[in-house]
């Protein structure tokens, strides 16, 4: 083989090993086809939910205010009293005694006393006189002073016997209902120490609940910077049987600083009775207004470790990362109150495919197939190339 046909076989050889070793270029990926919202600005209604227990304004257990025997009981457990209404009666002999024996050193008082002014009456004419001595007339008036002041001290003998005699008789305080009764017919009470009968007022009925101090700075901001308005406030809460309307009675101006939240009270019609105090219920605050909001499906708002965001598409057909900031949201929605502008168009699917700067395109319903289409045929193209 001469020189000219080597050099031909080498360079055969140099083209086939180079041809051997190509590959072909890789495909650009078509756009990815993603679903949108507009973003449309709207005076948008919220709604706050909190857990709330139903509480009772009076709710007291009561207390004999003197000793002895339980005579009477004069009602049932569960009965609705009135004020007023007796419930049970103590022994009353010795306390109607004890007002007697007082009235009687009332009595005896009073006679010392109008003797005493009668004589201090005739001698004020006589020493005007001078027909008796300054000392004759010093001691009457001090006897008088004194039978005097014995007096007032056994008509304040008699009221207090009046009063031990009519906390013989236990009275319902306000109306309510009545528990069971913790002593029985016969059993001897202490003053102010033995437990009678437990009376809840049922009507009205309170729902005691709490506001985190976040949610109470941003409600105060919001209505005083003017993006909330609050129109026919109301709370509510439901139960199997019916919804209830109430109004907000009460919210504290100091935070809890061991819990981070404010104490609010709401109040509600009971009339029937229905309610009962220690229920738990979920309590919502209805009438704030969002104006000017973007609601958009809570599934297009994601987050990282500094801040919430959207993507949108922009002018140029790509993705572009929107910082947003909410102010209410729901497991179904948010609702954005700046970073996005009327008519941005939010992405709201295909994240693992997509992110900022990604070239992407709107996909209609109609364009499900084709998209589907599209993802088969860049999977069978990649498995002929490997």
């Amino acid at each position: 083989m001469n020189f000219v046909n080597k050099n031909i076989c080498f360079t055969l050889l140099a083209t086939l090993l180079i041809t051997a070793c190509e590959k072909p270029a890789p495909q650009a990926l078509p756009p990815q086809g993603v679903n949108i919202v507009i973003a449309i600005p709207e005076d948008l209604p919220l709604k706050f939910e909190y857990p709330a227990q139903l509480v009772s304004d009076y709710d007291v257990v009561i207390k004999p205010q003197v000793n002895g025997v339980i005579m009477e009981k004069y009602f049932k457990a569960g009965d609705y009293v009135k004020k007023g209404d007796k419930l049970f009666l103590i022994e009353p002999y010795k306390y109607k005694a004890a007002v007697d024996a007082a009235w009687g050193k009332a009595l005896q008082a009073r006679a010392d006393f109008d003797n005493a002014e009668k004589d201090h009456e005739r001698n004020k004419i006589l020493i005007a006189k001078n027909a008796i001595s300054q000392k004759d007339f010093d001691t009457s008036l001090a006897t008088y002073k004194s039978t005097k002041a014995t007096l007032e001290s056994a008509r304040a003998d008699v009221s207090n016997a009046k009063i031990d005699l009519d906390y013989t008789e236990i009275k319902a305080p306000f109306d309510g209902m009545v528990g069971d009764a913790l002593i029985n017919v016969g059993d001897y009470v202490i003053a102010s120490s033995t437990d009678l009968v437990r009376v809840t007022n049922l009507n009205p009925i309170y729902a005691d609940f709490y506001i985190s101090d976040t949610n109470k700075l941003n409600i105060e901001r919001n209505l005083q910077n003017g993006r909330w308005d609050l129109q026919n406030y109301k709370v509510s809460f439901k139960t199997a049987e019916r919804e209830y309307e109430g109004e907000l009675y009460f919210i504290d101006s100091v935070i809890d600083l061991k819990s981070g939240s404010v104490k609010a009270k709401a109040v509600f019609d009971n009339s029937n009775s229905v309610l009962l105090p220690g229920t738990f219920v979920t309590l919502a605050s209805d009438g704030f207004i969002q104006k000017g909001g973007f609601k958009i499906p809570r599934i297009a708002l994601m987050q990282d470790q500094k801040e919430n965001y959207l993507y949108t598409i922009s002018e140029e057909s790509t993705v572009k990362k929107n910082v947003v900031k909410v102010s209410y949201q729901t497991s179904d929605y948010v609702i954005i109150e700046s970073g996005i502008n009327e008519g941005d168009k939010v992405i709201i699917d295909n994240f693992k495919k997509i992110g900022a700067g990604s070239p992407v395109r709107e996909l209609g319903a109609q364009e499900e197939n084709i998209q589907a289409h599209i993802a088969s045929e860049i999977a069978s193209e990649n498995n002929e190339t490997n």
